[in-house]
């Protein structure tokens, strides 16, 4: 099973300058309770560990990072190839961004569910969620919660049949 995990507003919009232009410690909490779940293993792109995870892995998870460079990188095993790390990966698995891993994962069919964090905001982003409505439904989705005054849901989307 392939979960995609982000959190994203209006426009699907994830990151401003490589960076989350909110700060909602409540989401933060989610996100780590969520990807500790389900076997806690954690894919993600070299921009993504290196801006959002400041260069340090997830703890108490087992850390993936998609990138060109084959060099290792303390605490996380690289991935130079996505497509044969998701064919050959056999374990539950939390893709957790940024934008060209979501969308990767997503155009080659490999996305079972998606839980995405509906923020009430336009940021101003420059990286995007890819459209997912056409794919997939929602199974369910929380009530409005407020944190810092931003108004935010959970939600959780499964792939069509």
């Amino acid at each position: 099973m392939i979960r995609l995990i982000a959190a994203i507003d209006r426009k699907r919009g994830l990151a401003k300058a490589g960076v989350m232009p909110w700060n909602i410690p409540e989401d933060e909490a989610f996100f780590t309770e969520q990807t500790k779940a389900f076997g806690g293993n954690v894919l993600s792109g070299g921009v993504t560990f290196r801006n959002t995870y400041k260069n340090g892995p997830l703890a108490k998870r087992q850390n993936f990072v998609l990138t060109r460079n084959p060099a290792p990188i303390e605490g996380v095993v690289v991935v130079n190839d996505l497509k044969k790390f998701l064919t050959e990966f056999k374990d539950e698995l939390w893709v957790a961004g940024g934008s060209i891993v979501f969308d990767e994962v997503m155009t080659a069919g490999y996305a079972d569910e998606l839980y995405l964090t509906h923020i009430e905001a336009d940021f101003g982003c420059d990286q995007f969620f890819p459209t997912y409505k056409d794919e997939f439904k929602l199974a369910e989705q929380s009530e409005e919660h407020e944190q810092n005054g931003f108004h935010f849901t959970y939600a959780r989307y499964l792939k069509k049949a």
